[in-house]
């Protein structure tokens, strides 16, 4: 039975502009959101461009689904003025305003740094861009599967071709999202002991450089690709699907050769040790492959746990969610989303679990708070209507 801690919300009372679109801004906005604080996410009339990126489901996607709970979106057209002027106003009483336009943009909307921090020298400003702030890629687009290419990242993830590959997870914009939650706790850290607010210039490029670092450092010493570190460990292809196996001490090799039915091979000084194994693993892989198409994922599984040798079958989404183990421990909760169904939603490591109802995991629509938050600052509803129209706001 998972334990159930009653947990404080420790940003309960921060307030959050967050004017980002795609993943990498609003993941940082929803994790803020789902640790207590009010986010409160400006969208355009069409609402951000990440609710058209794959199969919709009313106003949400995946992936919009994914990383913009707990928040109150809010629709503003930002080139019109008033509506510019009443960002401007938020942003005045904000902890946090998280962006993400192209360098020097939201500048020239009246809503960078500096003219930010002259009014509000507490806010703790982020901006998320590809190549950063300054440089002369600043003005380059760049997207989560560019980062990977450019990185090196798509360089060290190779197909059973050697090509060059991406992950299918969009995984630079995710941690890039990560990194700029935790430089903002520091911030609001480093604020509440006695400092003032902070810019954070967080860019996709920089977080794949900290993800790839033993990479990159293992490259540069070696002069170029380093070799397989713990060959024959990989991905093989079994009767019926996929086995991952693994090893990270020597003496599971031979193990691995005696479940496999080719304990010669354990004998071999071509295969002695890991060195070996990395300079003759274009003999060693194929003998191998042919081994493992014998018997099936789960025997496999079964046999090679039996002698404590890490290995997994290779799951799809679907089949995790399936795993027992996975619904033991309530790893994906069912909540039910609006317009898009009761559907599992992973619970974040560490932050309070998702559950049904709450209101920290509910999904917001285009524009669905949009009245409520500006009469709270005020504005009438002809204001409001005049703004952004009443069918936006209502």
């Amino acid at each position: 039975m998972q334990k159930e801690v009653a947990m404080e919300l420790p940003l309960k009372g921060l307030k959050v502009l967050d004017i980002s679109q795609g993943i990498a801004g609003p993941h940082c906005g929803m994790l803020l959101a789902l640790y207590g604080a009010e986010v409160i996410k400006i969208e355009p009339p069409s609402g951000d461009w990440i609710r058209g990126i794959g199969e919709r489901y009313g106003t949400q996607t995946s992936l919009s689904a994914s990383y913009n709970r707990g928040k109150k979106s809010i629709v503003l057209d930002l080139k019109k003025p008033a509506a510019l002027d009443v960002a401007q106003r938020m942003v005045r009483d904000a902890d946090i305003f998280i962006e993400n336009f192209r360098p020097g943009a939201v500048a020239r909307l009246g809503l960078g740094y500096d003219a930010v921090a002259k009014e509000n020298p507490g806010i703790v400003y982020v901006s998320i861009s590809g190549y950063g702030q300054e440089g002369p890629y600043r003005d380059q687009p760049c997207t989560d599967t560019v980062a990977q290419a450019f990185s090196g990242m798509m360089s060290v993830n190779r197909s059973s071709t050697d090509e060059p590959t991406k992950t299918g997870a969009f995984l630079v914009d995710l941690l890039t999202g990560l990194y700029a939650f935790q430089a903002v706790s520091m911030a609001l850290i480093g604020r509440q002991n006695g400092g003032t607010g902070r810019y954070l210039d967080i860019s996709l490029m920089q977080t794949t450089a900290a993800v790839l670092a033993p990479n990159i450092l293992e490259h540069y010493l070696a002069g170029g690709p380093p070799r397989l570190p713990n060959v024959p460990g990989g991905v093989f292809p079994t009767k019926d699907g996929w086995v991952l196996v693994t090893l990270v001490q020597e003496e599971k090799y031979p193990e691995i050769c005696r479940v496999l039915g080719v304990p010669e091979l354990a004998e071999d000084p071509r295969f002695e040790s890991f060195e070996t194994r990395a300079t003759n693993k274009d003999i060693l892989l194929p003998l191998l492959r042919e081994a493992y198409r014998k018997e099936t994922t789960a025997v496999w599984v079964e046999r090679m746990k039996a002698v404590d040798v890490l290995c997994s079958p290779v799951l799809s989404p679907l089949d995790w969610l399936d795993d027992p183990h996975v619904q033991a421990v309530n790893a994906a909760p069912m909540v039910t989303q609006p317009g898009v169904g009761t559907v599992p939603v992973p619970s974040i490591p560490g932050a309070p679990p998702s559950r049904e109802g709450d209101p920290l995991y509910r999904l917001p629509d285009v524009g669905e708070h949009t009245r409520e938050v500006l009469e709270g600052m005020g504005l009438t509803a002809d204001a409001i209507d005049d703004l952004c129209g009443s069918a936006a706001a209502d």
